[in-house]
């Protein structure tokens, strides 16, 4: 390689690259609702090519940070984050097969890119790689313009109004005076009053700097609980999903395998992952599951397959391990950020998933270097793989304690009515 650049470095480089990628999701809700999803991604993927392409001409680590850290981390999370919106826009019955789909390609290219690149840097060195490769994602540009918003039908929008106001004619009866007529259910005078209501206090946050912010980057949002559970579930998820990549070599290495080994344990996890995500959203379409609801029985299952892992050594049944580890891998990862869809209105879905990106970005920031110090503290991988379980477990847990509430919220109210019958027909 033509830059020294050691351990220390690289993980610097890495490192500062997630944290743009994901705190660029406070620009999404403010940029998508100016622009069309097409153009954020289209700025977005020109911006992760202009990145690559500059960086074959680094000659110091910091160079490499601002252009591929900052610059091509900012581009890939906006054009990520458009391209999810988009699909969500796109597909409604069949949108877990799509975003299935779309993640078993990027699995599949994350298994054969490598390859390539080592190809190119024995071919061409680091810049004429950098240089390649930079070229060759301007294909994502090309695809970014493929994002064509869809087209409303106006004649439905048309064709509502008039059916508004003869509602409004047949209640307002005028006498020959000109004076309206009492309506019998009275409801014309409160809908007038929870319509000046509702006026009066957007004008009142309007005028208000703290009411534009919250209404640019939809923080009402943070108001619903049901919402806040999720993204903090859905964060510990990644923070052990991310650090548990990062430590299975090492951990395979630990315990006594080759290269060769590893290798193949890491490949073997990795197919039965694809076969995940191009086989089960079809299923759970089919059947109508909750994108929610499968993430929560899959992530749990993930965490204890790990567990049974760590405990393993060489032979079938670490094998065995692997190929279902990386089978409930797929299914969890399809439905992680669906799962952020499902919680919101897909009218504040660019906020909401942006807002998931910022949670992800601060529990990276502030968790996996505390995993990290614990494993340099008790010099065993195994100890931390149970601690990402722990973590699962405690979004598992969450959401637990989440649909047991709700339920017992719903039958609350459905025991009311069956109340209220019987002492009005006691009385």
């Amino acid at each position: 390689m033509e830059l020294e650049i050691d351990s220390t470095g690289t993980s610097l480089i890495t490192g500062i690259l997630d944290a743009i990628v994901n705190f660029s999701g406070l620009l999404i809700g403010p940029l998508l609702k100016r622009f069309s999803y097409r153009k954020v991604a289209f700025f977005g993927s020109l911006l992760s090519c202009i990145g690559l392409i500059l960086t074959s001409f680094a000659n110091s680590i910091m160079h490499i940070i601002c252009t591929y850290s900052i610059l091509g981390g900012l581009g890939t999370g906006l054009s990520l984050a458009s391209s999810f919106v988009a699909l969500n826009t796109f597909f409604d019955k069949k949108r877990g097969q799509a975003v299935g789909f779309s993640m078993a390609g990027t699995t599949l290219a994350m298994m054969l890119v490598p390859q390539f690149i080592h190809v190119l840097l024995d071919a061409y060195g680091f810049r004429g790689a950098m240089l390649i490769i930079g070229g060759w994602a301007l294909h994502s540009v090309v695809g970014a313009c493929l994002l064509r918003p869809l087209k409303t039908d106006n004649t439905k929008v048309t064709e509502k109004n008039p059916n508004k106001t003869t509602e409004i004619e047949s209640l307002l009866q005028k006498d020959s005076n000109g004076v309206a007529k009492k309506i019998g259910n009275a409801t014309l005078c409160s809908k007038d009053n929870e319509l000046m209501k509702d006026e009066a206090k957007k004008q009142q946050n309007d005028s208000s700097f703290l009411g534009k912010i919250m209404e640019t980057f939809d923080l009402d949002l943070l108001k619903n609980g049901v919402y806040v559970n999720v993204i903090i579930g859905l964060s510990l998820y990644y923070v052990a999903e991310s650090n548990f990549k990062l430590m299975t070599p090492f951990f395979l290495s630990s315990i006594g395998l080759t290269k060769v080994e590893i290798a193949s344990c890491l490949s073997i996890t990795a197919f039965t992952d694809i076969i995940a995500r191009l086989l089960l959203p079809t299923i759970f379409d089919r059947f109508g599951f909750k994108k929610r609801s499968v993430f929560w029985v899959s992530c749990i299952l993930v965490g204890i397959g790990r567990s049974i892992m760590a405990a393993q050594t060489k032979g079938i049944c670490l094998v065995v391990t692997f190929i279902v580890i990386g089978f409930l891998r797929g299914a969890t990862l399809v439905n992680l950020n669906l799962s952020v869809s499902e919680c919101c209105s897909l009218k504040k879905l660019p906020s909401a998933f942006g807002m998931f990106m910022v949670f992800k970005g601060i529990f990276v920031i502030t968790m996996s270097p505390l995993i990290g110090y614990i494993r340099d503290v008790s010099q065993s991988y195994t100890l931390c793989i149970h601690i990402m379980t722990l973590m699962i477990s405690g979004t598992f847990f969450a959401w637990s304690f989440e649909f047991i509430f709700d339920i017992y919220k719903r039958r609350g109210k459905s025991f009311l009515p069956c109340k209220n019958e019987v002492t009005t027909q006691g009385t």
